[in-house]
């Protein structure tokens, strides 16, 4: 059996968190998943192997989360193999949770919850951080993406609002800014128009006043036709 990767763990600690309640995204603001209920987040770190750069990631997503796991794959030897009860010990010191994930012999996933987040050391929480967070988290409609993935593009909020305007623009053609936000734009997408980051629009003068029309260009509906699936 080839060694799990990272995107491997994701859909099995996924499927367990939302069993719990959790409203469950991956990749939000570099936390491979982050997981919301009632107020509370819980972030965790996928990892192929436990390593240091998996706990410094660990320690630096306590500064947002009210819980933060690491999930790697169980070991082949499972509770026998060698340093599990290091790995325990050390994630009961730090404050961690511990989660390992296998599989079957017939490619059922299994997740095992070895230690649970204590109870939070004083640490100075990033406010702002967290709230980045759940900002992102909120604005998102689904979770198109998967955590643990590299080298692959993210559909952030940011992204998705602009793929609604670029499909009203679409749809409709030609319009004001405030007349994509009452069509379900969203609010802020005059700036979003305005300041095109994307490139997916283009403006004209509006005969009737002073603002601008917008419309799509080629590069919006080529990023239509990509996201297609989302939409």
């Amino acid at each position: 059996m080839e060694p799990l990767r990272e995107s491997d763990l994701y859909g099995p600690v996924r499927d367990y968190l939302e069993n719990l309640g959790y409203q469950v995204k991956g990749e939000v603001k570099d936390c491979d998943i982050a997981a919301l209920r009632d107020g509370e987040l819980i972030v965790v770190e996928l990892k192929r192997g436990f390593t240091l750069e998996l706990i410094y990631q660990a320690l630096d997503r306590q500064r947002v989360a009210d819980g933060v796991y690491v999930a790697v794959p169980l070991p082949r030897r499972g509770y026998m193999a060698p340093h599990i009860r290091d790995m325990e010990r050390l994630c009961r010191r730090l404050e961690l949770g511990l989660i390992f994930v296998g599989f079957t012999s017939k490619g059922l996933p299994q997740v095992d919850v070895a230690v649970h987040p204590g109870k939070a050391a004083p640490l100075r929480r990033d406010s702002r951080r967290r709230q980045a967070v759940i900002r992102e988290h909120q604005g998102r409609t689904g979770s198109a993406n998967t955590g643990g993935v590299t080298r692959r593009k993210i559909l952030t909020a940011y992204k998705e609002q602009s793929l609604r305007a670029a499909d009203i623009l679409r749809q409709r053609g030609p319009l004001r800014a405030g007349e994509v936000r009452e069509l379900g734009g969203g609010e802020g997408i005059a700036g979003i128009l305005g300041r095109n980051v994307l490139g997916w629009f283009g403006r004209e003068p509006d005969p009737g006043g002073r603002k601008y029309l917008y419309h799509v260009t080629e590069k919006g509906l080529a990023a239509l036709e990509e996201y297609r699936e989302l939409l």
